[in-house]
């Protein structure tokens, strides 16, 4: 066969396949059929379970956290959570950061959407509002800060599994104390 002959049945082929590909394409103008609904009696294990996880995160609690011990009634706040695979307590390390505005010495929130799980949480008051927390000469905070566990680091930063705590239906609430 002669490369010729291959490019016409080739260019053949491609016609036809895109012609039944529109012939079966919907205009406009057509109405949607009638859908059928089936009943099903069985449901796999998976879809069971899939299921209940979806009950389950529309149903539970959010993580309730307060901040106790607030610098200032007026700065902003952030939060910072940490799962098992996040580079705690890197600033952008994080699996969600949230801002809040408190309006007084205390700050309680609700964080919603949360999976069932161990996290650990860092925060900071900005006082100063540049974004990020003032740190001195030698790298330690001069700005209003905590940790899940109310952990207080000594030298060095803490390690995920010094603040990390269980986030689960009965344990769905943390309150941390602001190191100033």
């Amino acid at each position: 066969m002669t490369r010729t002959s291959k490019s016409f049945i080739l260019s053949g082929i491609l016609v036809v396949a895109i012609t039944t590909l529109i012939s079966r394409c919907k205009t406009g103008d057509e109405k949607p059929k009638a859908e059928t609904s089936v009943a099903i009696d069985s449901v796999s294990e998976e879809e069971t379970t899939d299921t209940a996880a979806t009950k389950t995160i529309a149903t539970q609690k959010p993580l309730t956290i307060t901040i106790q011990n607030l610098a200032s009634a007026t700065a902003p706040l952030y939060i910072s959570v940490y799962g098992t695979k996040n580079k705690f307590p890197e600033p952008k390390g994080q699996l969600k950061e949230y801002k809040f505005k408190p309006h007084r010495k205390e700050l309680t929130v609700e964080i919603p959407n949360l999976k069932f799980g161990t996290y650990a949480l860092a925060s900071y008051q900005d006082v100063n509002s540049d974004g990020k927390i003032g740190k001195n000469f030698i790298g330690i905070p001069t700005e209003g800060y905590a940790f899940s566990n109310n952990y207080k680091p000594t030298i060095k930063a803490p390690k995920f599994e010094d603040c990390s705590f269980a986030y689960n239906a009965k344990n769905n609430s943390v309150t941390m104390k602001m190191i100033q």
